[in-house]
């Protein structure tokens, strides 16, 4: 969104098709125009399992490439993906120069397809920069991608901050409020969820987020709400309204890569966070984020709440302020026009 103010911008976000019947059907729509049509986001829906069969993804090219061929005005331009497994695309809009946005180690994951380095190696060629979300990934790949550079998380702080009152979704719900946002896969570590429940005793553990078939945590209390998928709009009604901010990720390479946006959110609203040992968060947030290990998990939580302030509050809050969203799509602008020409 915030790109396309300097420039015109086609964003594709497809939807596999097990995703829309699962949980998008009543929000999903093939083409949005916003930001007064300068920005296209379109949705298509593609077929499941393309990662695990060849055919599968074939007939997805095929889609893609006659969406693609839909939206000539986008042709010989900037082309940037996210995706090691989608650098082909760029043929279908005859991009004039290519860049990958490392925002995780997807060849990592437990889903990615076995010829997933190949295919990244394939992208990294064709490749004319590179943009590194994580530190972690900058360090690993640097060398590698031309024209490497860090672009770190950011935050909407002012969206983050405005007062909102109580969602219904929490209504009742005892406080002490431990929170969680973000999709849960096999980059988390389920057994801290139940750390996390019986750590709060009375309270409630609050979870936002879609939950996936590779999300496993043993049988859980219930002082475990999960939310499922929320809009990202409302998420500062559950930021306000909760105490303490958990990141209980798993200890593997995919987990290992991140830097989590949800972090500066969690802060911006002034919460406490713990988070486990991830790189980033050690290397980035060493004064606002308590890390500790599986074992001492309980232990920190009780120690953050029982420590909180008013003051600590207004420090975390202060910390995310400068860390605009704003901000680093003002630098991102000026390091795309290298590559207009």
């Amino acid at each position: 969104m915030g790109l396309s103010r300097y420039r015109p911008v086609l964003f594709f976000g497809p939807v596999q098709l097990h995703e829309l019947t699962d949980r998008l059907a009543s929000r999903w729509k093939p083409v949005r125009i916003l930001n007064g049509g300068r920005l296209t986001v379109v949705s298509p829906v593609l077929f499941s399992g393309e990662y695990r069969s060849e055919t599968v993804r074939r007939i997805n090219r095929r889609v893609l490439t006659m969406i693609a061929s839909r939206y000539p005005a986008f042709h010989r331009g900037i082309f940037l993906t996210n995706s090691p497994f989608y650098g082909w695309l760029s043929d279908a809009f005859r991009a004039k120069s290519v860049g990958y946005d490392l925002i995780d180690d997807f060849c990592a994951f437990g889903w990615a397809p076995k010829e997933g380095p190949v295919m990244e190696d394939r992208l990294i060629e064709s490749c004319d920069f590179g943009l590194a979300g994580t530190g972690y990934l900058q360090e690993k790949y640097d060398g590698r991608l031309p024209d490497l550079q860090f672009f770190p998380s950011g935050v909407q702080f002012d969206r983050m901050t405005a007062a909102k009152e109580e969602p219904k979704e929490l209504a009742g719900l005892p406080h002490p409020r431990a929170l969680y946002v973000g999709t849960l896969n096999d980059r988390l570590d389920g057994s801290l969820f139940l750390t996390t429940a019986r750590a709060l005793k009375t309270g409630t553990l609050v979870v936002v987020g879609p939950k996936h078939e590779t999300f496993k945590a043993p049988e859980l209390p219930s002082n475990v709400k999960f939310l499922g998928l929320m809009p990202h709009e409302r998420l500062p009604e559950f930021y306000q309204h909760c105490d303490l901010g958990i990141m209980p990720f798993a200890d593997s390479p995919a987990a290992r890569a991140i830097n989590p946006v949800k972090t500066l959110e969690y802060l911006a609203c002034g919460l406490p966070v713990l988070s486990t040992p991830v790189p980033d968060v050690i290397k980035y947030y060493p004064e606002v984020v308590r890390v500790e290990k599986a074992e001492n998990w309980e232990k920190a939580i009780c120690e953050l709440l029982a420590g909180d302030s008013p003051a600590l509050r207004d420090a975390r809050s202060r910390f995310a302020m400068g860390r605009s969203w704003d901000r680093l799509v003002v630098a991102l602008e000026k390091r795309l026009r290298n590559f207009d020409a």
